[in-house]
C-alpha cells in the first residue's frame, strides 16, 4: 500500500476533523453484529475513488445465468 505524506495543512485539517468527530460521539449500544454494521454502513461514505473503482470492476460483468428450472420449464425471466 502506498502511503504518501500529508502537508501540514492537511494534517491540520485531519486532526480538526478528528477532534470534532470526537466532541460529537456518543455512545451507542447494538443488539447484534448485524445491527452494528448496518449502522456502520450506513454512517460511513463510501470515498468516491473506491466507488467509481467498485462499479467499473462490476460493470462488464453478464447478467446471471437462468435457474436449471427456468431452462427446464422454458420460463423467461
Amino acid at each position: 500500500m502506498k502511503h504518501e505524506k500529508l502537508t501540514p495543512q492537511e494534517q491540520e485539517q485531519l486532526a480538526a476533523a478528528m477532534r470534532e468527530q470526537g466532541a460529537q460521539q456518543t455512545s451507542i449500544e447494538f443488539t447484534s453484529v448485524e445491527d452494528m454494521l448496518r449502522h456502520d454502513a450506513l454512517h460511513t461514505p463510501v470515498p468516491p475513488a473506491v466507488a467509481a473503482r467498485l462499479a467499473q470492476s462490476i460493470g462488464p460483468l453478464p447478467p446471471p445465468a437462468r435457474s436449471w428450472w427456468r431452462r427446464l420449464f422454458g420460463r423467461s425471466g
